[in-house]
C-alpha cells in the first residue's frame, strides 16, 4: 500500500472508530478519508457487537494484530479492515514471497531461477523470430522491448478485453482464413506459454527438492487467511505473532472486514471458521507433478485439509512476458 493510499486508509478507520462510538466525525478526518465508507463500515460493526462498549483504532502502525478493537464486557475483538475494488480473501504477493519468508530453506527464488536457466534469452530469441514488428518496437535496447514486442503479438491476434491469450493463439491456428502473419504471432505466443510452463515446472521440481520450515508455513497461512496481504504486514508479523493469532482465532476474537471502494458493500470473514477443523499436523507445501499451482496443507494422514492455493502467475500481457507474482487465495473463501 503506498503512502498516499495508507493515509486515506487510515483516516477511514479513525472516521468509523468515531462514527460507532456514535461521535461527531472530525472534518480533518472528513476530508483525508471516504466518510462513506467509514459509514459503511461503522453500521456493519454496530449491527455485528450490538453490546460493544467502545471501537478504537489501533493505530496507523504494524503493531497490532487488527486495525479496529471492538470492546465489550466479554473482552475485546479485533478487526482487520480492508477497502478492496473487489471481494475475495486473496493476495497478490511478489513472485519470490515463498523463499523470502523462507517456506523453503534454501531454495533459490523464482526471479533467481529464471535467470540461472537462461529464461530470459530463451523468451527473446522467441519474440525475435517475428519479422513484421513496425519501426517503434524494433529497438531491443529498451527496457520495455520484451513488453511492447509480446502487445504487438496481442494486437496482431486481435486479443479481446479479458480473452486468454493462448485460447485465442489456438483459435488463429485453428482458422484457415488466418493470414501467415497471425499464424507465426499465435505460434509464437504458445511457444512462449510453453516456456513458461516448462520453466515453472523445472522451478517445482527445484522447490519439491528442497527442506520446509513448517512452522514458516503454519504461519503464511495463518497472516493470509487473517487479512495480511503485504510484504510490509507479513513481515511485520511473521515472527512473533503466530501463537497470538491462533489464541485470538480460539477465542473467537478476530474478524476480517472487507469494503468494496465502488459499491460500500461490506463483506465479513470469521478466520476461525475458515479454519474450523483444521489440525497443524504436517504443515507443508504441496507441489503437484503437473500444473502451475502450489498448496498449503495440513493435518495427519486421512484428514489432509487445504488451507491456500498459489498460483505462479503473469499479471501483465501474457504467462511468461510481464510482472511475475503470486496468486493466494483461501479455497472455502
Amino acid at each position: 500500500m503506498g503512502k498516499h493510499e495508507r493515509g486515506w486508509v487510515e483516516a477511514t478507520e479513525k472516521l468509523t472508530a468515531q462514527l460507532a462510538n456514535g461521535a461527531a466525525a472530525d472534518p480533518d478526518l472528513e476530508e483525508q478519508g471516504r466518510p462513506d465508507l467509514a459509514e459503511a463500515l461503522a453500521e456493519r460493526i454496530e449491527a455485528d457487537f450490538p453490546d460493544r462498549t467502545a471501537v478504537r483504532h489501533a493505530g496507523n502502525s504494524y503493531d497490532s494484530l487488527g486495525d479496529l478493537i471492538v470492546e465489550a464486557a466479554g473482552g475485546e475483538t479485533f478487526l482487520e479492515a480492508k477497502f478492496v475494488a473487489s471481494g475475495g480473501t486473496r493476495a497478490n504477493l511478489g513472485q519470490d514471497t515463498l523463499t523470502e519468508f523462507e517456506l523453503f530453506e534454501g531454495a533459490t527464488a523464482w526471479s533467481d531461477f529464471r535467470e540461472e536457466i537462461g529464461f530470459p534469452e530463451d523468451r527473446e530469441a522467441l519474440l525475435r523470430q517475428f519479422d513484421d514488428y513496425p519501426d517503434d518496437v524494433r529497438d531491443w535496447s529498451y527496457k520495455s522491448a520484451v513488453y511492447d514486442r509480446a502487445k504487438h503479438l496481442k494486437n496482431v491476434l486481435d486479443v479481446s478485453r479479458g480473452q486468454n491469450t493462448g485460447s485465442r493463439a489456438d483459435e488463429v491456428l485453428a482458422d484457415p482464413d488466418a493470414t501467415e502473419t497471425e499464424r507465426e504471432a499465435a505460434r509464437i505466443v504458445n511457444e512462449i506459454l510453453e516456456l513458461d510452463r516448462e520453466e515453472k515446472l523445472a522451478y517445482f521440481d527445484h522447490l519439491r527438492a528442497a527442506e520446509q520450515n513448517p512452522r514458516n508455513v503454519e504461519t503464511f497461512a495463518h497472516l493470509i487467511v487473517c487479512g495480511y496481504h503485504t510484504a510490509d504486514a507479513l513481515e511485520a508479523h511473521f515472527d512473533e505473532d503466530l501463537d497470538d493469532i491462533k489464541r485470538l482465532l480460539e477465542t473467537d476474537s478476530y474478524r476480517l472486514y472487507e469494503v468494496n471502494k465502488n459499491s460500500g458493500t461490506v463483506t465479513v470473514e470469521n478466520p476461525a471458521e475458515l479454519l474450523a477443523g483444521f489440525e497443524w499436523e504436517d504443515t507443508r507445501v504441496e507441489i503437484p507433478e503437473d500444473g502451475t499451482s502450489v498448496s498449503v496443507v495440513t493435518g495427519p494422514p486421512g484428514n489432509r485439509r487445504r488451507v491456500l492455493n498459489i498460483a505462479y502467475n503473469w499479471k501483465n500481457k501474457f504467462q511468461g512476458i510481464q510482472t511475475p507474482s503470486m496468486n493466494v487465495f483461501v479455497p472455502e473463501a
